[in-house]
């Protein structure tokens, strides 16, 4: 993912240094940097071949020799760290210490680094240049000097002058002389210098060569010096050496960088709530910054391309190999998970809601210090709370959405269903939503008592179900031997509640429909009664009492209601030569119900006692809707608030990975974004699911279905809902990515984002990847302009017209030249290469 280093001295090609954004049009002076790398033969060479010696007496050290020995120290214990690391961690893999100690009064800080082999810095004895020559997010002196293994030497809160950094960069590199250590590469030595991170002197000491590290800083620079010839020029005469020696070859490599830091607002298609004065408040940021085109020319000889004050034929259109990268914008909103940090943040005060009803009724305080805290109470609680109108909006809102919508996509997210929320787009679905943006959970009990009003109001009417609502779905339980049904156990309580409620009103109407009409369903020649509905709850309270009885007898009585009102509706259906056997082959072929637990002697004298009766003609009803919506609206007004809180937060969590889910795709999706759905769920599921048989409903045993009818009425560890709460916010943070970079690269480069999300930065392949960025540039540049009130047209591309963003220069040009052997008749060529890094860019 592009994200900054979390190391302090660590930057990108595009840190801060990158950002500084001025008028377009490059209206200030260019700023260059000059980093030179040179290597010569030890003064005294042969010191190296005399014992290196150690100082152990400190009464006459002076404080050169002090900073020196602790420096080795360190030295030592960063040896030990590497040879450690070794065997645990792959060869491509970096590896970073601190170390700190005072001296002098003043505090030093030592940062050992050793950057991974694939950041590109190529083998420590790597003399050729390539694309390792501009490595990514990698330190500024990998950049600079093309190494990987350095010691940088810093001083707390304060600079070092010129003259100061000379003598500790000398004392460094003489520390790491007497440690004595043996490293795989050899370990340079840095000072930063009056305090900045533009300025290095180094220093190393290695094999009886001495090389020196240097770095200039102007403000203003010759013109020249921003193209190759000028710095050819200045590289020959700075290390004093002759063009024309054959000995030599200067090789160049060169990237240009471009930024696009504007760009259309992005359009979100997601429902929303039309009514919720949080959710209008909301805005759309793209999680995008900047995005930064690198053109780049790895490696050629001196003069194979013009390029001067007046000319050049490096054209970033022609350049051989493109790199984009993508700046992500530090603290970009994640609006789903803040909702499920809200809904979090809800637990302390919901413990302390008994009920909706009770939580609203005036508080009675006992003495005059209670007086004044409900007081207080009550003066933030207006504050924290909705308007009134805002609530009877929302309520208007929440009752304009069906308990079951007719096109309910609950069943697409299967892997869900042991979270169990409430259907997509129902009305319950929209409370959690609009409860994920108030301030108190007050606010949401003040809302669901709205709420309850109002369903109340229509069952005490009988208001016709809307065209949008289907009638809830109920199912069989075969392997129980009952014609009762049971609702969807993937739905949470609260739901099954609602759904039971508009259940009793479509059967209420039904039975005060026409005289001439019938309640009764037909099976087959026989018409039965509606069977009883089930919600967990109640079907846990009777497996409960079913298990607690011994006797078989008692046992099969617990469900006689149904057996004799379907006895008496076969007799009256069959002739009048039915006998047991008929009805017992009938209910078990025709309706699938298993006879297990009922004795033959009870069946006996039930049909023996049993009248022929139809259906219609019965007066006792196996569902009584009067008394099961006054059960549905009790629970629904008396739940506790912690319950109620679990109940919201597992409907909002399940919609919102539903949603997630579906901006990820199932095939043709990238594979990070399936990859941070998959753990999202996983872990979700690990905190928040219920255990239960994935096997249909029908085919799960008793004792499983009254399992998954428990409701937790705890909330999970804590470590669990943080570990959920991560995932979800790490794959929203990568959809949010996503939907922005499919936005602003249509077409061909859909084929970058996996590269664009895991790694922050892709390679550009493809004429059709090349032309989107064009576009992408092109657009940026155009808005940049508008909204600075500059005057530029835009340009047609399909009439073939160049972009105007590669019309100007860009934002930064680097260069690096670099000394390689050609086999010439030179007889000394050093251990390290002269090496000059130039880097041109707006200030």
């Amino acid at each position: 993912m592009p994200a900054q280093n979390d190391v302090e001295g660590l930057s990108s090609d595009e840190d801060t240094d990158f950002d500084d954004r001025n008028e377009v049009g490059r209206t200030v002076e260019p700023l260059l940097e000059l980093v030179e790398e040179s290597a010569a033969p030890a003064t005294n060479t042969d010191h190296d071949k005399e014992d290196v010696f150690e100082i152990r007496d400190f009464t006459t050290a002076s404080s050169f020799e002090r900073i020196s020995h602790q420096i080795s120290l360190a030295v030592k214990r960063w040896a030990a760290a590497l040879k450690a690391a070794e065997e645990g961690r792959p060869d491509d893999e970096g590896l970073q210490m601190r170390e700190a100690f005072v001296e002098g009064g003043f505090g030093y800080d030592l940062l050992f680094h050793l950057a991974p082999q694939s950041s590109g810095a190529g083998t420590p004895n790597d003399d050729r240049l390539g694309l390792h020559a501009f490595p990514t997010r990698a330190h500024r002196l990998q950049r600079w000097f093309g190494m990987r293994h350095f010691l940088v030497v810093s001083v707390k809160d304060d600079g070092m002058n010129l003259d100061s950094a000379r003598t500790v960069a000398g004392a460094a590199a003489l520390a790491v002389r007497s440690a004595n250590q043996t490293f795989s590469m050899p370990l340079s030595c840095f000072v930063p210098v009056d305090g900045g991170r533009r300025r290095f002197l180094g220093e190393l000491l290695d094999a009886g060569t001495r090389v020196l590290y240097t770095t200039d800083l102007q403000l203003k620079v010759d013109p020249t010096l921003e193209h190759c010839s000028g710095l050819a020029t200045f590289f020959w005469k700075k290390f004093q050496m002759d063009p024309k020696d054959p000995g030599y070859a200067l090789m160049v490599g060169t990237r240009f960088t471009y930024s696009a830091d504007y760009f259309h607002a992005l359009r979100d298609d997601r429902p929303k709530p039309v009514s919720s004065t949080q959710d209008r408040k909301v805005e759309n940021i793209d999680p995008i910054e900047s995005v930064k085109l690198h053109c780049c020319w790895p490696s050629f000889p001196i003069g194979s391309f013009a390029d001067n004050a007046s000319y050049s034929e490096l054209s970033p259109n022609d350049a051989p190999f493109w790199k984009v990268r993508v700046l992500r914008r530090e603290g970009s909103p994640r609006p789903l998970t803040q909702q499920l940090q809200t809904l979090l943040g809800f637990r302390k005060e919901a413990r302390t809601v008994l009920s909706a009803e009770h939580s609203v009724l005036p508080q009675v305080p006992k003495t005059a210090l209670e007086s004044l805290n409900v007081a207080i109470q009550e003066s933030l609680e207006s504050i924290l709370l909705p308007p009134a109108g805002d609530i009877v909006t929302m309520t208007d809102d929440c009752m304009s959405l069906p308990t079951v919508p007719v096109m309910d996509s609950s069943g697409d997210g299967q892997v869900l269903q042991s979270l169990r929320g409430a259907r997509a787009g129902a009305r319950l679905s929209r409370l959690a939503q609009f409860s994920a943006g108030l301030h108190v959970f007050k606010g949401t009990v003040v809302l669901w008592c709205h709420i309850l009003a109002r369903m109340r109001t229509q069952w005490d009417a009988l208001e016709k179900p809307g065209p949008e609502e289907r009638t809830p779905p109920t199912s069989r339980i075969t392997g129980r031997g009952m014609r009762t049904e049971v609702f969807e156990s993937s739905m949470c309580l609260v739901q099954q509640k609602m759904e039971l409620l508009q259940r009793s009103i479509e059967e209420s109407r039904r039975s005060l429909a026409a005289s001439s009409s019938s309640s009764a369903v037909p099976h087959g020649s026989v018409e039965l009664l509606p069977p009883a509905l089930l919600t967990d709850d109640v079907l846990l309270q009777r497996d409960t009492a079913a298990a607690n009885i011994s006797d078989p007898l008692e046992r099969a009585e617990l469900n006689g209601k149904e057996m004799r009102s379907d006895m008496s509706a076969f007799k009256a259906a069959a002739s009048s030569v039915a006998c047991l056997a008929d009805f017992l082959k009938w209910r078990s072929e025709l309706e699938g119900l298993s006879l297990d637990g009922y004795p033959n002697e009870w069946l006996e004298e039930l049909w023996k006692t049993v009248d022929s009766q139809p259906a219609s003609k019965q007066q006792s009803k196996l569902f009584q809707p009067e008394k099961e919506a006054e059960m549905a609206l009790h629970y629904l007004e008396n739940i506790d608030g912690s319950q109620f809180l679990l109940q919201l937060f597992c409907v909002r969590l399940k919609d919102i990975l539903q949603d997630l889910g579906k901006t990820v795709g199932h095939v043709s999706g990238p594979n990070h974004l399936r990859l941070m759905r998959d753990r999202a769920v996983s872990a979700a599921i690990a905190a928040f699911g219920q255990e239960r048989n994935s096997k249909n409903i029908e085919e799960v045993q008793p004792e499983s279905q009254s399992q998954a009818a428990r409701e937790a009425a705890e909330w999970p560890d804590e470590v669990l809902v943080q570990n959920a709460i991560t995932a979800v916010e790490a794959l929203e943070s990568a959809s949010l990515l996503a939907t922005s970079l499919r936005a602003k690269l249509p077409g061909q480069a859909e084929d970058l984002l996996e590269a664009l999300l895991t790694e922050g930065e892709a390679d550009v392949t493809l004429p059709g990847q090349r032309q989107a960025l064009e576009n992408l540039f092109n657009s940026s540049k155009v808005i940049e302009r508008a909204q600075k009130g500059v005057d530029s047209p835009r340009r047609d591309l399909s009439a073939g017209g160049r972009p105007g963003v590669f019309d100007s220069l860009p934002l930064a040009k680097e260069f690096v030249l670099q000394l390689q052997p050609t086999g010439g008749t030179s007889g000394y060529f050093p251990l390290c290469s002269q090496r000059l890094y130039a880097e041109v860019r707006e200030r």
